[in-house]
Parts: structure tokens; sequence; C-alpha cells
């Protein structure tokens, strides 16, 4: 399986983490102790438009459409006796 941007990311700033975490201070005289500033900026992901998505859909949902609407017209023509199929009494 392929890692998403956010987890190759995340997985960047552990490794940057733990390295600077294994780095040996030089001098114990100061007082003042490193900061590690962890900044995660989370990208944005773009809402673009799936072309391919939509034409699947509308053609989905136009054979979807097709079909009920020829299943009523058969309901219709079998329950007013305009069609007759033998073994199919409506």
């Amino acid at each position: 399986m392929r890692k998403t941007r956010k987890q190759k990311i995340t997985a960047d700033l552990h490794r940057q983490l733990y390295t600077l975490k294994s780095q040996k201070v030089l001098s114990f005289e100061s007082k003042e102790t490193p900061r590690i500033e962890k900044t995660v900026s989370i990208p944005r992901i773009n809402t673009q438009v799936y072309n391919y998505l939509i034409k699947d859909i509308s053609k989905t949902a136009v054979v979807t459409a097709a079909i009920v609407i020829g299943q009523f017209i058969f309901f219709f023509l079998l329950k007013n006796h305009l069609l007759k199929i033998p073994g199919i009494n409506y």
C-alpha cells in the first residue's frame, strides 16, 4: 500500500525528531534547553472535479431511469391486458 502525503510528512517529522533527540549536547553549562518546535502544516486537499466520475454517474443514472420507466410501461401494459404473456396474470 502506498503512503499518502500526510503519512509521508508525519514520518519525516518523526525521523527529524528522533535525529534531534539522538544528537549529543556539547555543553551542559547553558541553562537553556533546546526547543524542538514541531510545526505540522497540513496540506490542503484540492477539491478537483473529476470529469470521468461525473460521466460515469450520469450514465448510471440514465440507465437506471430507463430501466425503471421500462418496468412501469411493462406493468401498465400487463395490467390493462394490452400485452399478454402466458403464465402471467394481472
